[in-house]
């Protein structure tokens, strides 16, 4: 199994073209996910780049419908209809508190259907054999609570709900894949463990949505000690001094992820 880093925050190649957002690109040998797919067109550019054929994706995966995960999805046209898969209110609107400026996808439900296969689910959804889109995280670690950059149509906070992820059985374990995390990177991998029924994570990869070395972010790293896993890959909304800490904690574990970048896991 192959995860490319198509598009994240941070980059050390000039061949590489990144911004802010995420997109992965996933091989397995069931088959092959587009996650995310970051506010532009960098992550087609970054494919190929690195050789890959994104004719050759069976399934995309639509973290949430912030605009910096989904945008880039306006620019790509497979030939073929697949599965686009996502939680129900990816199509919410939403304001940044920072900006006051839409924070949500460039593309309605109606465009997106004539591109894609769309599916929308609450509930988890099996996407290939050993894979599973997540659908809306259940929030049971009381410290795993974020403060959310969005308000709705009313003025009030966007839960963001709809920000999910995907997890996939590995031989060696659970390989955890987030967007932004807003419902909590925890509280994702405990969800995670629910609904594969396994226990074991070898490695969780993507946005970890801590921004400050607080006591939230310090208890994460609590939780990564005593559930014994093995590989750390923070990605996009993990800010740097959140990464130092972790690399600090547990170094031997942690990589921060930079755009071409290519990681190896067991089938």
């Amino acid at each position: 199994m192959k995860i490319y880093i198509l598009n994240d925050n941070r980059n050390e190649k000039e061949c590489f073209m990144y911004e802010h957002g995420l997109s992965l690109y996933i091989e397995t040998k069931f088959g092959n996910i587009l996650f995310d797919a970051g506010q532009s067109d960098f992550f087609i550019k970054n494919a190929e780049k690195l050789g890959l054929n994104l004719a050759n994706t069976d399934v995309v995966v639509l973290s949430h419908g912030d605009y910096d995960h989904g945008n880039g999805l306006k620019f790509l046209n497979l030939g073929k209809k697949i599965r686009l898969v996502a939680h129900q209110d990816v199509f919410l609107n939403r304001i940044s508190k920072r900006t006051g400026k839409y924070g949500g996808l460039n593309q309605t439900k109606l465009d997106l259907m004539k591109k894609f296969d769309l599916k929308l689910s609450i509930k988890p959804v099996k996407i290939l054999e050993n894979t599973y889109f997540l659908g809306e995280i259940e929030k049971t670690l009381d410290f795993d609570t974020c403060e959310f950059p969005m308000i709705n149509d009313n003025g009030e906070e966007y839960k963001h709900l709809d920000d999910s992820g995907i997890v996939i059985i590995s031989s060696e374990g659970l390989i955890v894949i987030s967007g932004c995390a807003h419902s909590g990177i925890c509280n994702t991998i405990e969800y995670a463990k629910k609904i594969t029924g396994k226990s074991n994570v070898l490695a969780v990869i993507g946005g970890f949505h801590l921004k400050n070395v607080d006591d939230k972010t310090l208890k994460t790293i609590d939780y990564f000690k005593s559930n014994n896993i093995k590989q750390i890959f923070l990605a996009h909304c993990t800010s740097d001094a959140v990464c130092d800490e972790f690399n600090l904690q547990l170094k031997n574990q942690t990589i921060v992820v930079k755009v071409g970048d290519v990681y190896y896991f067991p089938d």
